[in-house]
């Protein structure tokens, strides 16, 4: 498999940094390798995304940029294997339809298809204007019969212009292509990417997310590796000898690129016990597992395939000679004749030779399933790593032990004092791994105490390369995860070396290798049948299966019981086994068959595991407390289920208003704490939570876990975020319809809608309701300072809140108006009346009615003017920043005002356009403008006869956006931030209301004529009503509210913010 090209794999949530490249075609341990680099799992596979695409020049594909970004990896890696069966001139082709004006090969599954459709075209790679093809058709083509005096005066031009429009040719960088006349053959296109080209696996999940329960991928299988059997070509067995030893020694030669090497040790270990030379060629021939004719048919019961050509091995062949040895006497002296000299005997000798002999991979042979190989595997924890690491001990010739290493290694042999130290604190594949390492150094590299000079030790080059091959090989015997392992700096050491050299490391590395697999292989047998003896002298086990689950079982009268427990320990499904005779082992497969678990058994849990797992089964089994049913007539709570804050507890329970500003203190205090300098401690405190709410009438609750440090602010917020990331999310969808289907995908859709559309505003709701009740609450708990009518306002209030409540947790979210305190103070109303009459005049004498004067802002009309809209320099407008209207549009986002403030406001005289303007701030802007020049996203707010028009400065010109001047939709819907502040008259705005005034007045402090006219005209702009609190009337104006104080309070106090309260 070689380098196609290379896509770029990046994490939406890592954006910003450098994603990783990935060389296609490849393989699923390569995909998972890249995606753990950027921190995608199966947790959050729909943070993946493509955001590169590169190719060497020489092998460049002329595929749309866009159209790669689009795809996946499963379906590039198919396009890659199909591409690379294409011929230098089949790939030039292909960047000729690539890049032909019109193209037919619109989509990766087209474009996979083109292997099959080479002919679909005819290509001439060096026609690349008319006149090379009339040139071509004229002279070369052999498609012109003319004399060849008449040729030359045609235009060759003209002529391959008429050509290519005739036959519908173009012209491209790659050549002049035209259509053959062939039918386009539709063979991968539209159909699912074939099993053995699936290679986008997500390593496994670490956490659970809100509401997203992924199960995981399919893990594809790898691709056996085509075997390639030696041809020899000798007459006779000394020709064909010679020949394979010649391949032998050539093969050793080319053996030190890095993937053959690696590719050596790994057949080294499936094939230990067997010669260096015989592994070498089982290597280079392809075997993975092999068998002579014979032991196929008789023993496995498979026959080998026709046709298939035997791997090439050695076989021993000696033979006997007779020859004439010297006579021995009993102390091995030589036995004289009579002519003094040594007397000789004929004796038959055999002399050791071998020959070349056939044997045939699993691969090539067809029949019976072969049975499982018992090879002790091992695997992320290690399973069984108590025995596994007993028996390492037991096969080292030195002692083991554990320490606190300075500087980064792993371990080390001691020379001096023969032992092995192994960094403590390391996961258990990790130990294991260095253990073999170490061993191998033990073994192989040990000082001779009779030996100071050392004159055959190996240098420390060699001895590094002989133990990390052999940990390879026995990690690989093992099932170990070898995909750490490198073997790149192998070419380097074994350059300038002599042939016999290498040989000599060589089979010192099989030799070790073998040793220590044939004692592991001892060891583990030794304590598995000791366990088998403890199993069944116990009188209760568990057994482990690798689906997860687990099966306790014990002994009872009638024989034994049993139960079924989940990874969490749950309890599943259990029994009782009426067969007192059967043995624990016995009744513990048995009970596994009853209950249907297929899974092998990966571990058995005795004394201090049994003791451990019985434990855990009890507290995950506890009887929880019953559910309380939410109150129908209360605010929603959160329960916090678990958290890594040292400020929640688990189990503790708040009210839902609480949370929300509790959730957002801890992440802010935290997204601020790990911006520090020197900053070690965790990243973040994740936090599961439930809400307890009523909706619609029925009780409901809700999970989902927040990482207080993410930024993600309040805990409605944070739940916002998460759905509205998902709903729009391409990966998640992808996913969810490649793994569930599209009936999936609707329901996942219709579920986060409501999330958005209801829940949501739901939750905001009871939020706002709380801050009333509280400001109201406060206020009566200080009563002494408060008159009588607004006591009687503050109750209100709280009762009012009271039934709001019952209202939305039945569905009902057009809630009626706040009370007003106005309505409790006679003396209000009659201040109110009084300013009406003089707006009434004020309205008069500007010639307008009372509803005009007031839709003008209770201002007389005033000269034509214009006001200049800049996007607020905050991270949530980056998105808005520089962006092109249509640009805008196309991702959902409307030219809201609350996202801009004002930096200018002039006149505007007769005959100026909104080109003059533009032209004005960006080449001779005035003095006072403090903005930035006039650029693409701003807004120019004109004023022209009484009438207000906002147009958005595009990438050309201006786009009208009425938008820009409209109240925000969310009001219809839910209580905004806005109402928040204002829904108790005199409690909440920073502006003084008509009741905060009055009781002023009452209590005989002076009050401003201006604020009491603003306070006026901001009442009178509400619509009348009735008194009822059943009514529902229109909601008033907020906007009008401020607009109508706007003079005043920029004289007199700086402009007011909103609450923090709520993030909308």
């Amino acid at each position: 498999m070689s380098e196609l090209f290379s896509i770029q794999l990046q994490n939406r949530k890592q954006q910003g940094r450098d994603g990783v490249w990935l060389d296609l075609p490849t393989t699923t341990e390569q995909v998972q390798a890249a995606l753990r680099q950027i921190g995608i799992s199966s947790d959050n596979p729909q943070g993946l995304f493509i955001s590169g695409y590169f190719a060497e020049e020489e092998k460049r594909f002329a595929i749309p940029y866009n159209m790669v970004l689009a795809s996946n990896v499963d379906e590039l890696n198919f396009l890659a294997s199909r591409l690379e069966t294409l011929s230098t001139g089949e790939r030039a082709e292909l960047n000729a339809a690539l890049q032909a004006p019109q193209s037919e090969l619109f989509s990766i599954g087209r474009i996979t298809d083109f292997p099959e459709n080479v002919d679909y075209y005819v290509h001439l790679p060096d026609v690349h204007g008319p006149a090379q093809l009339g040139d071509y058709y004229l002279n070369r083509s052999g498609m012109v019969d003319m004399p060849e005096e008449w040729k030359g005066g045609i235009d060759t031009a003209q002529f391959g212009r008429y050509v290519a429009q005739q036959e519908q040719g173009v012209f491209t960088e790659y050549g002049y292509l035209v259509k053959s006349g062939d039918v386009w053959q539709k063979v991968h296109e539209g159909q699912p990417v074939p099993e053995e080209y699936r290679v986008l696996s997500f390593p496994a999940s670490e956490i659970l997310r809100d509401a997203a329960n992924i199960p995981p991928p399919v893990q594809p299988e790898t691709e056996p590796q085509k075997v390639i059997p030696i041809i020899l070509n000798g007459k006779d067995s000394v020709e064909r000898m010679k020949e394979i030893t010649d391949r032998l020694e050539t093969g050793i030669q080319e053996l030190f690129d890095s993937d053959r090497y690696k590719a050596y040790l790994t057949t080294m270990a499936k094939f230990h016990n067997y010669s260096f030379n015989n592994t070498l060629l089982i290597a280079m021939q392809g075997g993975q597992l092999v068998a002579g004719f014979n032991k196929w048919k008789d023993t496995f019961h498979r026959t080998v395939k026709k046709g298939e050509k035997g791997i090439k091995i050695l076989a021993p062949a000696p033979y006997k000679v007779k020859q004439k040895i010297e006579k021995l006497d009993e102390q091995g002296k030589l036995i004289l004749g009579k002519d003094g000299k040594p007397l000789t005997e004929e004796k038959t000798v055999q002399i050791p030779a071998f020959k070349v002999v056939s044997v045939f991979d699993v691969s090539q042979t067809e029949g019976e399933p072969l049975p499982t190989i018992a090879v002790n595997e091992l695997s992320g924890s290690v399973q069984g790593y108590q025995d596994f690491f007993k028996a390492l001990e037991q096969a080292s010739p030195v002692p083991i032990g554990f320490e606190d290493i300075e500087g980064e290694a792993h371990g080390y042999f001691h020379l001096l004092d023969n032992r092995i130290a192994i960094q403590e604190g390391m996961s258990q594949l990790q130990t294991i791994k260095t253990a073999i390492h170490e061993i191998a150094h033990a073994k192989l590299h040990a000082i001779d105490p009779d030996d100071p000079e050392q004159t055959n030790r190996p240098d420390s080059r060699t001895r590094e390369v002989q133990a990390e091959s052999v940990a390879y090989a026995v990690c690989q015997h093992y099932g170990l995860d070898t995909s750490e392992y490198s073997f790149g700096y192998v070419a380097g050491w074994s350059s300038g070396r002599e042939l016999a050299e290498l040989k000599a490391s060589l089979e010192i590395i099989r030799s070790a290798a073998h040793e220590l697999i044939s004692a592991l292989d001892e060891h583990l047998a030794e304590l598995r049948q000791q366990r088998e003896a403890d199993l069944s002298a116990a009188q209760e086990a568990a057994f482990a299966l690798d689906n997860g689950n687990i099966l306790f079982i014990q002994t009872c009268d009638s024989g034994y019981d049993y139960t079924l427990h989940d990874a969490d320990k749950k309890a599943l499904d259990g029994g009782q086994l009426d067969a007192p005779g059967l043995t624990l082992p016995d009744a513990g497969q048995e009970a596994l068959n009853l209950l249907g678990q297929t899974a092998a058994v990966s571990e058995v849990l005795l004394g201090d595991k049994l003791a451990a797992f019985q434990e855990a089964t009890e507290k995950a089994n506890e009887l929880p407390e019953p559910a309380k049913i939410p109150d129908p007539a209360a605010e929603p709570t959160v329960t916090i289920l678990w958290s890594e804050s040292d400020k929640l507890q688990d189990g503790e329970t708040m009210p839902l208003s609480v949370a929300n500003r509790v959730f957002e203190e801890l992440d802010t205090a935290q997204h601020t704490e790990r911006e520090k300098d020197g900053y070690e401690g965790g990243w973040y405190d994740k936090t599961a939570f439930r809400i307890d709410f009523t909706l619609n009438g029925q009780p409901d609750s809700y999970e989902g876990r927040q990482d207080f440090g993410d930024g993600e602010g309040s805990l409605v917020q944070h739940i916002q975020n998460y759905h509205e990331y998902y709903a729009k999310d391409e990966n998640w969808k992808n996913f969810v319809l490649h793994n569930k289907g599209p009936e999936a995908w609707e329901q996942d859709k219709a579920e986060r809608e409501m999330v958005l559309t209801e829940f949501i505003p739901y939750l905001k709701q009871h939020c706002n309701l709380s801050v009333m009740e509280q400001t109201a609450t406060t206020a009566l708990r200080e009563g002494q300072n408060i008159l009588p009518e607004q006591t009687s306002y503050y109750t209100a209030v709280v009762a009012y809140v009271q039934d709001c409540r019952s209202m939305l947790n039945q569905g009902r979210y057009d809630l009626p108006e706040p009370p007003k305190l106005a309505d409790f103070d006679q003396s209000l109303q009659d201040y109110e009346a009084q300013v009406q009459a003089e707006i009434a005049q004020e309205a008069a004498a500007a010639g307008m009615t009372v509803e005009e004067y007031a839709a003008a802002g209770f201002e007389a009309p005033q000269q034509d003017s214009f006001s200049i809209y800049q996007l607020r320099n905050e991270d949530s407008t980056r998105v808005y920043r520089f962006e092109p209207y249509d640009r805008l549009q196309a991702a959902g986002r409307t030219v809201d005002k609350a996202n801009y403030m004002e930096v200018y406001a002039a006149p505007l005289a007769v005959g100026t356009t909104l080109e003059d303007i533009y032209r004005t701030f960006n080449v001779d802007h005035p003095a006072d403008f403090k903005g930035h020049s006039l650029s693409v996203s701003d807004v120019v707010v004109l004023h022209l006869n009484g009438q207000y028009t906002a147009h958005y400065c595009d990438s050309v010109g201006f786009q009208q956006v009425p938008e820009f001047l409209r109240e925000n939709p969310l009001r219809t819907a839910e209580l905004s931030t806005e109402q928040n502040e204002n829904m108790i008259d005199g409690v909440l705005n920073n502006a003084p209301s008509l009741g905060e005034l009055e009781a002023k007045a009452k209590a005989g402090e002076q009050i401003s004529l201006t604020d009491l006219a603003a306070a006026v005209k901001a009442e009178e702009k509400a619509p009348k009503t009735k008194k009822s609190r059943a009514a529902k009337p229109k909601k008033p104006s907020i906007r009008a509210q401020l607009d109508a104080a706007k003079k005043e309070q920029s004289k007199q106090t700086q402009p007011r913010e909103k609450t923090k309260e709520l993030e909308v």
